[in-house]
């Protein structure tokens, strides 16, 4: 894998994560990709890369950490990449489009997978934007309908639930059926 598709294959990795919230800051995608890691593996044959040992990844205002970033392009140029956390998860933070707020958000492992514009957190899965989160065990984020889902159980661990906090509007009137005080 040359520089250049190395270089494709990150950024598709970072517009996915920049896609999470719709309202992610847009300049950040036309900012170079900046990679830094105690070790880097190429394998040009299989059009992989992978980066180890305290990874760190800036483009604009994106910032992710993770003990491992793996990035592989399939024959069409499709990109899929994995950012794994070892004993510490995996973070991320971006600032918001036209907002002084941040979204940030951490998981055991987070995927792309650049055919279908999807990320997942998994793993203890949080994301935060001001004083709203979601966590779950599972969280799916599809860029192209901008959806997401959130599952707090698994086969593996059998237990665990889904928890939203949801700040309320402010000057809002409550809907007619809301209960009162």
């Amino acid at each position: 894998m040359n520089a250049v598709a190395k270089s494709a294959g990150l950024a598709a990795f970072v517009l996915a994560l920049a896609a999470w919230p719709a309202q992610a800051e847009k300049a950040d995608r036309e900012r170079p990709v900046n990679i830094e890691s105690d070790t880097l593996r190429v394998d040009d044959a299989n059009k992989a890369a992978v980066y180890e040992g305290n990874v760190v990844l800036t483009q604009g205002t994106l910032f992710m950490t993770a003990d491992r970033l793996e990035v592989r392009q399939d024959d069409r140029g499709f990109t899929s990449s994995e950012a794994h956390g070892v004993g510490k998860p995996v973070y991320f933070r971006q600032k918001q489009e036209s907002k002084d707020q941040y979204i940030e958000g951490t998981a055991g492992r987070i995927e792309y997978d650049a055919a279908h514009d999807i990320v997942k957190l998994i793993g203890s899965a949080r994301v935060r934007r001001g004083d709203e989160e979601v966590r779950g065990n599972l969280i799916v984020y599809d860029a192209k309908t901008e959806t997401y889902r959130a599952v707090g159980t698994t086969k593996e661990n059998g237990a665990g639930r889904v928890r939203a906090v949801i700040k309320p509007k402010q000057g809002g009137t409550p809907a007619k059926g809301d209960a009162k005080p």
